[in-house]
């Protein structure tokens, strides 16, 4: 076993184009991401634009559940908590928190 030789999965026609769907959709889920969390360190009490950075781990984990890419459906799990809380007022977005959530979605 090389842990060096690059790992080739074999996945059926019919999941591949369900999988390159969800790159497509994760990455524009996480570009817009990159300038909403830029927006909320600016206005950190803004609700709509907490429901719409939950609204867009909420579809990011979705996809990833379908796919079964349970590394990302933890992740986006996690971070999607997180905007249910401070969304609700039961967290206050720091500079700490802001690094955490930044740190997960790289």
């Amino acid at each position: 076993w090389n842990v060096g030789a690059v790992m080739r999965v074999n996945i059926p026609d019919e999941l591949r184009e369900i999988l390159e769907e969800f790159l497509v959709e994760a990455e524009e889920i996480l570009e817009n991401l990159d300038q909403d969390l830029v927006d909320l360190e600016n206005n950190p009490q803004d609700k709509e634009l907490l429901n719409k950075i939950f609204r867009g781990m909420h579809t990011l984990k979705g996809g990833a559940g379908f796919l079964n890419l349970s590394t990302i459906v933890e992740i986006a799990h996690r971070i999607e908590d997180v905007f249910n809380k401070l969304r609700n007022d039961e967290m206050e977005l720091t500079p700490e928190l802001m690094d955490v959530i930044l740190e997960g979605i790289d």
